[in-house]
C-alpha cells in the first residue's frame, strides 16, 4: 500500500503494523461511509442501499489491507478493482456520492503516487479517476453543479496527498530506522564476541611467553642438575640451582606483570634496547647456548609495538632453547627505513616448511599473530641441519596508540 512494498523492512508485530500504518486510512473510509450514509438517510433514507455500500466498503477496506501483496502481482488490477468498488457504491448511494468520490479518490489516487514509480503511470490514474469523477458528478447532480465539486475535489485531493506522502514517509523512516537499530544490535553482538575471542587469544599469548616459558627454562635447568648430581659436580649443581631460583622468582614477577598488563594493560617504562637485553641475559643464564646480539636503542616507538616487539623476541630465543638444539644463536634489532627490523638466528635443526605453513606449534602460531597485530611481516628462513632465520618488519608509523617509548 506504500513504500512497504518496495523496501526489505517490516515490522515486528501485526499489531504494530496495524496501528502505525493501517489503521488511519481504515479509520478515514469508514468515516467517509458514515457521512455518506448520513447524508444519503437526510434527503431519502435507503437502508437496504446503505447496507450493500457497506458491503462496497468493506470490499474496499479488504483491498487496501491486501495491497502490499496485489500491487506486487498485479498492479494495474488493483486500481481498476478499486475504482470499480468506489463507483459501483456511488451510483447505488446517490444522495451520498459526492461524499464517496471525495472522500476515497484523493485517497486512490495519493496511494498511487506512492506505490507507482513513473510519473506518467501517475498521470494515466489521475487521469482516469478524474474523468470518472467528472462523469459521475454530471450524472448524479448535472452540470451546474460541476465546477463546484471540482474545486472541492482539487482541495480535498491536494490535502489528502500530501498528509498521505508525508505519513508514508514518516512510516518508512520508522521502519528503516528499526531495521537499523536490527543490524546495529546484532553488529555489537559480533563486536562483542570477536572481543572476546581477541582477549582469549591474547591471555593465550600473555600466558605462553610468561608461564610457559619460564617453566620451560626451569625443566631445563632441573635436567641440567640432574646431570651434574649423576656426576657429583655438586659445585656445578649447586650453581644451577641458584639460577634456578632466580629464573622462578623471574618467572613469578613476568606471570604478576601479565595479569597487571591484563587489568590495566600496562607495560613496564623500561627502554626498548635495555629490554631486549634482558631478555637475551635471561635467555644466557637459562640456556648452554652461546648467543651474540646487535640492539639498538629503536624510536619512537609506541607501547603496543614495543610490547609485541618484545614478546617476538622472547618467544624466538624460547623456540631456539626448545626445540632448535642450537649451539649459537644471534639477535639484530635495528631501524631501516622508517621500520623496525628483527633477526632471529640459531645454528640448529632448522624448521621444516610443512610446519611453518601450517603454524607448526603454538610459539610460530603466536609470532604470527603477534607481527600480524602490529601490521609488520615475518619471513622464515631455514634449512635441515643448517638452522632458522626469523626476520620481522614493522612500520614505526602506527597512528593507533600514541604513547612512545
Amino acid at each position: 500500500m506504500s513504500l512497504l512494498s518496495h523496501n526489505n523492512y517490516s515490522f515486528d508485530t501485526t499489531s504494530e503494523k496495524f496501528f502505525i500504518n493501517k489503521l488511519p486510512i481504515l479509520l478515514w473510509i469508514t468515516a467517509v461511509y458514515v457521512l455518506a450514509v448520513t447524508f444519503q438517510n437526510m434527503y431519502a433514507p435507503l437502508i437496504l442501499n446503505s447496507l450493500i455500500v457497506g458491503g462496497f466498503i468493506i470490499t474496499h477496506i479488504l483491498l487496501y489491507w491486501f495491497a502490499d501483496r496485489l500491487i506486487s502481482k498485479k498492479i494495474a488490477l488493483y486500481f481498476v478493482a478499486q475504482t470499480a468498488v468506489i463507483f459501483a457504491a456511488v451510483f447505488i448511494l446517490k444522495e451520498g456520492s459526492a461524499v464517496l468520490l471525495i472522500g476515497l479518490l484523493p485517497l486512490l489516487i495519493a496511494q498511487s503516487m506512492i506505490v507507482l514509480k513513473k510519473i506518467i503511470q501517475i498521470v494515466l490514474v489521475f487521469s482516469f479517476l478524474y474523468s470518472q469523477y467528472t462523469v459521475a458528478i454530471l450524472l448524479n447532480y448535472g452540470v451546474e453543479e460541476l465546477a463546484h465539486y471540482i474545486l472541492i475535489f482539487i482541495a480535498i485531493l491536494l490535502i489528502v496527498s500530501f498528509y498521505y506522502i508525508m505519513y508514508n514517509r514518516q512510516v518508512n523512516e520508522r521502519i528503516r530506522m528499526k531495521y537499523y537499530l536490527s543490524e546495529l544490535e546484532i553488529a555489537h553482538r559480533k563486536v562483542e564476541e570477536l572481543t572476546l575471542v581477541n582477549e582469549r587469544q591474547r591471555m593465550a599469548r600473555d600466558l605462553h611467553d610468561t608461564l610457559a616459558q619460564g617453566l620451560a627454562g626451569l625443566i631445563m635447568q632441573l635436567e641440567a642438575i640432574d646431570s651434574h648430581m649423576k656426576n657429583k659436580n655438586t659445585v656445578r649443581a649447586q650453581e644451577i640451582i641458584g639460577k634456578a631460583m632466580a629464573q622462578a622468582r623471574k618467572t613469578m614477577r613476568d606471570s604478576r606483570t601479565a595479569i597487571d598488563n591484563l587489568r590495566e594493560k600496562s607495560i613496564s617504562k623500561m627502554n626498548f634496547q635495555d629490554a631486549v637485553k634482558e631478555e637475551i641475559t635471561r635467555f644466557s643464564d637459562a640456556t648452554p647456548i652461546e648467543i651474540e646480539s646487535e640492539i639498538e636503542n629503536v624510536f619512537p616507538l609506541n607501547n603496543f609495538v614495543r610490547e609485541h616487539s618484545l614478546y617476538i623476541i622472547s618467544e624466538g630465543l624460547a623456540n631456539i632453547a626448545k626445540h632448535s638444539k642450537a649451539t649459537k644463536a644471534k639477535v639484530l634489532v635495528k631501524k631501516e627505513k622508517h621500520h623496525l627490523n628483527i633477526e632471529i638466528e640459531d645454528n640448529g635443526i632448522g624448521i621444516s616448511n610443512l610446519s611453518i605453513s601450517q603454524h607448526g606449534k603454538y610459539g610460530l602460531r603466536g609470532l604470527q599473530e603477534r607481527v600480524r597485530l602490529i601490521g609488520g611481516q615475518i619471513r622464515f628462513e631455514s634449512k635441515p641441519n643448517q638452522g632458522t632465520k626469523v626476520v620481522v618488519s614493522v612500520p614505526l608509523e602506527q597512528k593507533e596508540h600514541s604513547n612512545e617509548i
